[in-house]
């Protein structure tokens, strides 16, 4: 039996006020490792802090400060960052909820998003569903991710050999960098399922069997977290393109455009699974009728067969065929061109 994860619902936070910093999601007691790149178009600084009170020398920085938590389990923590940079208490709340739906949120001094991570398992083939949350002003991005492990090395490396604009632009592109990042892998994931679906339709067409039913309701499962986490997100860089100035929105309306272009590709996924799922049905009902017509056929045969040995079956004492010499051997023959006439017939009324 496979070992199970303990989880705080949100259902434990029931008569708790507003703004109560209580995580809800997989328990860990895993330490919260926070990760630093303060950089401008000339200089570039990036260590790994113990404490967040580190930190404070970042809080009014001229350069970019990028402050990368992995964990949102510690409310201590969460509570600290919201005091040093004056983030709203139900912001902290939303950061530490893993159940929170993706959305944006302006204030007056930064920006606030809460998205989805998503990874499929190549063991297991399941979508991995991870929290990604970005506090984001133009002097800085503070990043929350639930669990250790990022795609965002690409990045990184980008400051760090001053590729491309990152260095000479703000925090609100460097939010557009992970978030295209973040949709770059909706893309690869979108992939992996297609492959997975077109594999599963070759199976249903040539030989389904149960599991084949399993996989079908389980990529549908999977698909609908998918448009789960990929529609708000939709709405919420809409969102973003409005608010923000012309030169930096321009970015986020292509990163529209790739998040509309999958969310159609997950609908249509959905169809094709659900054409299985009748194809399979279709398939599965079309064994059992030829099941039945087999059945039904050797029994008509087996019909007048029983007939006629029923009748010199009878304990009657005087049957003329009973004293005949070659009687058994003409009941076999007229039984076999019985079967052979029978046989004949259905095949001409294309029955077999």
């Amino acid at each position: 039996m496979s070992e199970q994860v303990a989880e705080t619902t949100r259902a434990a936070k029931s008569g708790m006020g507003p703004g109560s910093l209580v995580h809800v999601g997989e328990h860990t007691d895993a330490v919260v490792k926070i990760r630093v790149m303060d950089y401008d178009h000339q200089n570039l600084r990036e260590s790994a802090l113990k404490d967040f009170a580190q930190c404070e020398e970042y809080c009014h920085s001229a350069s970019v400060t990028w402050i990368d938590m992995d964990g949102i389990h510690d409310s201590k923590l969460v509570d600290e960052v919201g005091k040093r940079f004056n983030v709203h208490i139900l912001v902290l709340e939303d950061i530490m909820n893993s159940e929170s739906r993706p959305k944006v949120e302006f204030f007056d001094d930064y920006m606030f998003i809460t998205l989805k991570m998503l990874e499929l398992d190549p063991k297991t083939h399941s979508l991995n569903v991870e929290q990604l949350s970005l506090i984001i002003s133009d002097k800085y991005v503070l990043m929350f991710q639930e669990r250790p492990g990022d795609g965002f090395d690409s990045i990184r490396e980008r400051i760090r050999t001053s590729k491309g604009k990152v260095r000479s632009k703000d925090g609100y592109y460097l939010s557009y960098l992970i978030l295209d990042t973040v949709v770059d892998n909706y893309i690869a994931v979108s992939e992996k399922l297609s492959m997975q679906i077109e594999a599963l339709e070759s199976t249903v067409v040539k030989r389904p069997t149960e599991y084949t039913l399993y996989r079908i309701l389980a990529l549908r499962k999977e698909l609908l977290d998918f448009k789960r986490s990929i529609d708000p997100l939709k709405e919420a860089v809409n969102t973003i393109t409005r608010e923000l100035d012309d030169e930096i929105a321009k970015y986020y309306r292509d990163l529209s455009d790739h998040i509309i272009y999958e969310s159609e590709n997950l609908v249509m996924y959905r169809e094709m699974l659900s054409n299985m799922l009748d194809l399979y049905h279709s398939n599965l009902q079309m064994k059992m009728n030829q099941i039945m017509k087999v059945m039904t056929i050797m029994t008509t045969i087996f019909v007048p067969l029983t007939f006629l040995v029923g009748v010199y079956g009878m304990n009657f004492e005087h049957m003329p065929e009973l004293s005949t010499p070659y009687g058994y051997f003409v009941v076999w023959g007229v039984m076999l061109v019985m079967v052979s006439f029978m046989l004949f017939f259905f095949r001409r009324k294309k029955w077999l």
